[in-house]
């Protein structure tokens, strides 16, 4: 496949035909100028995030010309469309179509009407690639060489590409062949991530990468079909699996790609859900009533700009969130709590329901152990979660390096495209990001100098309220919640705390039995019971 490393000059073969298009009254664009040296409706038409590949456009070349006005693109689009259908008479359910949307991207939009919980998408498990489908050659060279399981289905997808009569062969052949994430950066850009509290992904990812390699190594050259097998292949197929796939279960071995559903971006107000997960087929749903033309779009992550750069290669216009989440230790109870995540759109920099949360969890499991709290008590348990936050968002900060002083140019560019805009985006990104954690440390630092208590909600925490009622009894209400309803998950399933290493230890709870001894939960539902009623505790 047709490759070309991010930081070149990517369009030597369109300038004389820029220079032309810039002139006065010139400004239609044709198949031959859109799709040479190298480029390909496939390449630029079909990566995830708006409009496309962002690689290949600039102020001449765009999306909208290039991938919906030249016959290559019509036909590109008319392949997605024969795609779908060919899916429906394979047994999937599709209540959308494959088109151009706002904003310049290729997404799902709905076909009819549906209404809250009706079926929006339903796969038959024959139709979707998870680790069970992966060849055993695969999975044997796999574990020899102690590959994660996204390099195990990355693995496996690859070799699916060189099968034409693989079940996923033309569900390929729509992907997209090159990608934006952190496997596609420049040297320069991998450094700026590098400096970040998300440098932890580019080692895993190219760890993966190596991983793949090592097994390839000792695989049957037979089993590729005569195909020289090169990094750039892999690096493909590894960069499918991790932005566009999805994990059911919130781990990664429960990772799987499935064909359409891959096609619904990312919108913070998702209009569809996961729904189930059985053994003959994957559901969505729609979250609320759907109207014909509407587009179907479910909620990746709350992550900032930063992250999904790293992960997606693109930016959400809007996007409240920044920083990191992060969980901070503290009493038990406090694990089945929100994890801390900052908001630009909010002066209190993180949402005062998720400190509420943690405030009454404290209170609670304080009551529990020493007996009731007095104003003065509630008031140094809140000082204990301020400080926490205050030292996260600092050592965040402390991991968050400015851009080098010859990077600073970007922050006043507006021109950049292609390679030069993902380096444009990322410089103004971090800058971006250490102003919002510098606002979140002297945030914190004025709360703890606070002399009186805030109000305590009369409403308790719903995650707690949960527990109230036992429904937190069984697996971990955490887990449960963040399993489903996203891509392969910007936040990874194994828990990572501020620096970025793996932290299990408040990875999920376990019931309400696993810290309160039996002969205390009566007066441990007295307590929320009162908290509820907006009754004092103290």
């Amino acid at each position: 496949s047709f490759h070309f490393p991010l930081g070149m000059d990517s369009r030597p073969g369109r300038l004389a035909r820029r220079l032309l298009f810039l002139a006065p009254g010139v400004d239609a664009i044709s198949s031959a100028d859109c799709w040479v040296g190298g480029w390909t409706p496939e390449i630029c038409c079909s990566a995830p995030g708006a409009k496309g590949n962002p690689l290949c456009w600039d102020s001449v070349f765009t999306f909208d010309r290039c991938c919906t006005e030249t016959e290559e693109g019509i036909q590109f689009d008319l392949r997605r469309r024969n795609f779908v259908a060919d899916m429906v008479r394979r047994g999937a359910t599709v209540h959308f179509d494959i088109r151009h949307v706002s904003g310049g991207r290729t997404g799902a939009v709905a076909s009819r009407a549906l209404s809250a919980r009706s079926t929006v998408l339903r796969v038959p498990s024959t139709q979707v690639f998870s680790l069970k489908s992966v060849h055993a050659a695969v999975i044997e060279a796999s574990r020899q060489n102690s590959c994660d399981a996204h390099a195990v289905l990355g693995l496996g997808l690859a070799l699916e590409r060189v099968n034409p009569s693989s079940v996923l062969a033309d569900w390929i052949k729509l992907l997209p062949l090159t990608f934006a994430n952190v496997l596609w950066f420049s040297a320069r850009q991998l450094e700026l991530v590098q400096k970040t509290f998300f440098s932890y992904i580019v080692q895993n990812w190219f760890e993966d990468l190596d991983c793949m390699e090592r097994a390839v190594r000792e695989m049957n050259p037979n089993l590729w079909r005569g195909k020289s097998v090169t990094k750039e292949d892999l690096r493909w197929a590894l960069s499918v699996v991790k932005t566009r796939g999805f994990a059911f279960e919130g781990t990664r071995e429960s990772t799987m790609l499935i064909p359409l559903a891959d096609f619904l971006n990312h919108n913070m107000v998702a209009s569809v859900r996961t729904a189930t997960l059985a053994e003959d087929a994957l559901r969505f749903v729609a979250t609320k009533d759907v109207m014909p033309g509407d587009e179907l779009c479910i909620d990746y992550a709350q992550a900032s700009n930063l992250e999904f750069l790293v992960r997606y290669g693109f930016r959400v216009e809007d996007n409240p969130y920044g920083g990191r989440q992060f969980e901070l230790g503290g009493e038990p109870m406090q694990v089945h709590c929100p994890a801390y995540i900052l908001r630009y759109d909010s002066p209190d920099i993180i949402e005062n329901s998720i400190i509420d949360c943690h405030r009454q969890a404290r209170y609670l499991s304080f009551q529990q152990q020493f007996g009731e709290l007095q104003p003065h008590e509630q008031l140094r348990e809140d000082r204990y979660i301020y400080k926490a936050v205050e030292q996260a968002c600092g050592q965040l900060l402390s991991m968050l390096e400015p851009p080098p002083q010859d990077m600073q140019e970007y922050l006043d560019s507006t021109e950049s495209t292609g390679a030069d805009g993902i380096t444009a985006v990322l410089v103004r990104e971090i800058k971006r990001e250490r102003v919002l954690l510098l606002r979140c440390v002297q945030a914190f630092q004025q709360r703890q100098q606070e002399a009186d208590l805030r109000p305590v909600p009369t409403t308790l925490a719903e995650p707690l309220a949960r527990l109230r009622s036992g429904q937190a009894n069984g697996p971990d209400v955490t887990q449960a919640n963040n399993a489903v309803n996203s891509y392969a998950s910007p936040t990874p399933p194994e828990d990572i705390d501020v620096t970025g290493r793996t932290a299990r230890m408040h990875s999920g709870g376990g019931g309400a039995n696993r810290f309160i001894p039996p002969g205390d939960r009566n007066r441990v539902d007295q307590l929320l019971q009162r908290l509820q009623q907006g009754m004092s505790i103290s």
